[in-house]
Parts: C-alpha cells; structure tokens; sequence
C-alpha cells in the first residue's frame, strides 16, 4: 500500500494537468471552450484533495506570517521589478508607466491567485515528497500554464512562448525557494502582485488573454 505522503506529487500533477488544459482551450470559442471549463472544475478539484489531505499547505496560519520574510521580500520584490521593466520594453512600453488604469486592480488579484494556487497547492501538495522537486514542480506548473495560453491556437506574442515559459520557470524557482526558505508565501505573493502591477499599471481594461 502507498503511503500517503507519496501519493501527495500525483495530485499535484492531476492538477497541474488540469491547469494545462485550461490554458490551452480556454482562448476558443464555443463548444471547444468547454474542455477548459471542465478542466477549470477538475482543478478545483484536486485543490480540495490536497486541501483534505494536507490542510497545512496554503491555509496552514505559519503560511500568512512575515516572520523571518522581510530579507526575502525585499529580494523578490527587486527580481519581479526589474523582470517587470524587461517585460514591459519588450512589449514596447517605456520603462516606467506614465498612468494608473483600472485593470491593475485586477491584475494584482490574478497575481496573488496565481500564487495560492501555484506556490501554494502545487508546491503544498508535492513538498512531502520531497522540498526541491516540489519548488520545481510548482515553477514547471506555472510556467507551462503561462505559455500555453498563448500557444493554441497559436497567438502573437513580442516574445516566443518557449522565452516565456524559461523566464516564468527561472522566477518560479525563486518565489518557491522563498517559500521553502521563509516558511511563507508572502514573499512569493507580494512579488508576483508587484510584478503585475508595474507590467499592467497603464491598462485600462483585461488584455485579450483574460478570460
């Protein structure tokens, strides 16, 4: 009989599989679309797997605490503002928004979305497995989900889908090894939102790719 701690990677595999689906149906029209949905309903599923079988990975209280985060918040913080610049020159855009539009409320939640879900229930699920493989679990999951909404059907994009996939991996390396280091996702949260909110700060409604 499996224990249970090794059944844990497969659940987050389910879900990372099921995250994958979504990203890269959801950019179709109807009756196609309804994969991603199904998948989108899978993926909640398999959260409350890992929920059930390991309360402590997102909602455990020691994961909402700044204790022993400060240094690595301020790392995280300067990683995601100067892979925001780079981003925002390759897209075209000057180096420092010149505006505050009404999506960057919204692009802020999807960053700390993102990161419940990616650092918390993909990394949460695997990290009994094994610390290291569940930071790389988490930092593959991630960046497979943001490429494949740009690659089916296939998307302009001012950067490949595969640059897109290795820079979003490298920074999931380190908000997960933040995690791991910290004992708490607020590195990695407050990271990813800043990233959001300097990248999207000029946009005045949902880009094409939210859904």
């Amino acid at each position: 009989m499996i224990e249970k701690s090794k059944r844990i990677p497969f659940k987050s595999l389910a879900l990372t599989g099921a995250l994958w689906f979504f990203s890269l149906f959801i950019n179709f029209d109807f009756p196609i679309k309804t994969i991603a949905l199904f998948a989108l309903v899978m993926a909640g599923f398999w959260m409350h797997s890992i929920y059930r079988d390991i309360p402590g990975s997102v909602f455990s209280p020691f994961l909402w605490r700044f204790k022993k985060s400060f240094n690595w918040i301020l790392i995280t913080i300067i990683l995601s503002f100067m892979l925001a610049i780079y981003s925002r020159i390759e897209d075209g855009l000057p180096a420092i928004p010149s505006k505050i539009g009404a999506f960057v409320i919204v692009a802020v939640l999807i960053g700390f979305i993102e990161e419940v879900v990616f650092r918390g229930f993909v990394q949460g699920g695997a990290q009994q497995w094994n610390q290291r493989g569940a930071i790389v679990l988490a930092s593959v999951s991630h960046a497979g989900y943001k490429a494949l909404l740009f690659v089916f059907p296939l998307q302009h994009l001012n950067n490949s889908a595969l640059e897109l996939f290795g820079y979003t991996f490298l920074a999931g390396l380190v908000l997960g090894y933040s995690r791991h280091v910290t004992g708490s996702l607020w590195p990695a949260i407050l990271a990813h939102c800043f990233f959001d909110f300097w990248l999207y700060m000029e946009q005045s409604s949902a880009p094409w790719w939210v859904w």
